[in-house]
């Protein structure tokens, strides 16, 4: 190619309007990430409702969840409670099926009864001594028993309480298969007591007297 050929282009550059077109872009580019943004965090702000109605819910199933474990525990607790009390009650009847057996199955006279071994309670501060006992039928049948018992002290001498220190404890009997008798002695100061005495008297079916003896003294561990 000659020199006569090659032209010589010159453009004219206008720097402000470039300069201004430099600056529209710019803004547009700032506009458009404002608006992302903008719509952006509407997104997330929306999309974050649903979770704050979902804690609350969920607070809500947690509160009714801990009463129902409230409920339940004290249900079973109650029901605990009640089947302590059934198997005591059980066992109370195991222990009279045992009794009656042994009334049935006796060879005794007719009139024989006898006083079961006695709980006692002694009180120091009043020095109060108070005892529980069952008179029983020794022997099977439909008859009544009825007749007085009378329960007194006796001392290492074997003598009784004097009755000037207090009236002798004396209870009316009448059963067909067993008596349950309470009370309580006033123990005077001075007194070595050693047995407790229970006297029955009976007056039917036939008239039969019986004394049994249970040991009790009055103990250092009694009196803490």
């Amino acid at each position: 190619m000659s020199q006569a050929d090659i032209k010589t282009v010159v453009k004219r550059v206008n720097l402000v309007r470039q300069r201004q077109l430099r600056i529209a872009v710019f803004s547009l580019v700032v506009i458009a990430t404002g608006v992302v943004y903008y719509l952006g965090y509407q997104n997330g702000f929306d999309d974050r409702v649903p979770l704050v109605l979902d804690e609350a819910g969920l607070k809500a199933r947690i509160s009714k969840l801990e009463t129902r474990l409230s409920v339940e525990s004290e249900t079973l607790s109650r029901l605990r409670e009640e089947l302590a009390n059934k198997e005591n009650k059980v066992g109370d009847l195991e222990r009279e099926l045992v009794f009656y057996r042994d009334i049935m199955s006796s060879s005794e006279d007719v009139s024989s009864v006898k006083v079961r071994e006695p709980d006692f309670s002694w009180r120091p501060e009043s020095r109060e001594l108070e005892y529980r006992a069952v008179v029983q039928r020794l022997a099977p049948g439909t008859q009544s028993y009825q007749g007085q018992m009378k329960v007194e002290l006796i001392n290492l001498e074997g003598r009784a309480l004097d009755a000037a220190y207090l009236s002798t404890p004396t209870h009316t009997i009448g059963f067909k298969y067993f008596q349950r008798i309470s009370g309580i002695i006033t123990v005077p100061e001075g007194f070595a007591a050693s047995e407790v005495r229970f006297s029955v008297k009976l007056s039917k079916p036939r008239k039969r007297s019986y004394e049994q003896r249970f040991a009790w003294q009055e103990t250092p561990a009694d009196s803490e």
